[in-house]
């Protein structure tokens, strides 16, 4: 599937995205007070100087990622990061984690306009993918701006793996937007390899 149909596709979901999000926060599973990150709107203004965004979905790869962050800040004394991820968990977490120069936004819903008014307003230098959530929307934009991705530490597990096999054209299109992809190990390599 290409980019401009998989967009075409998914623009007429922002209503039900609207609710099923509403819906998440009623339920506390989306931050009560930021709720307007996950529609793409900043919660603050873009730093001067280069800005690297790392996306990061949960706990687990935020955790991981915090030593890749304050190696990159260590080596740019001008350098700032943007971190997304997508649970209330993962916030939490970063708020008392995150060293200097380094801010958290949710993660935009996967919707065309609302990643494009994140990429705007952030305006990426590079972006760096952990692990394995590949949002679509959120790929192509970035690759129609000419951000540089890279995917770090990437992995599928068995049943993303099946999922994205469903879908050969889709996956395709999102992993040749990425410049670069590190896979976790041989095994996962060869997985991304074969998609």
């Amino acid at each position: 599937m290409q980019p401009a149909l998989y967009r075409a596709l998914t623009r007429p979901l922002t209503p039900l995205a609207l609710l099923y999000l509403a819906r998440r926060r009623q339920r506390g599973k989306e931050h009560p007070t930021r709720f307007r990150e996950r529609r793409g709107c900043a919660d603050g203004a873009r730093p001067d100087g280069p800005l690297v965004w790392v996306h990061a979905a949960s706990v687990g790869e935020a955790t991981a990622v915090l030593g890749l962050i304050e190696r990159l800040l260590d080596g740019r004394p001008g350098l700032e990061i943007l971190i997304t991820t997508g649970t209330v968990t993962s916030a939490r977490l970063l708020e008392s984690r995150l060293p200097t120069r380094a801010r958290h936004q949710f993660v935009p819903a996967d919707l065309p306009s609302w990643t494009a008014r994140f990429l705007d307003h952030w305006r990426p230098d590079l972006a760096l993918w952990v692990e394995s959530e590949l949002w679509p929307n959120l790929v192509f934009a970035a690759q129609a701006r000419g951000i540089p991705m890279v995917l770090v530490n990437g992995r599928l597990s068995a049943r993303s793996y099946r999922q994205w096999r469903l879908w050969p054209g889709l996956i395709t299109s999102v992993l040749s937007a990425f410049d670069l992809c590190l896979a976790q190990d041989e095994h996962q390599a060869e997985r991304f390899r074969s998609l």
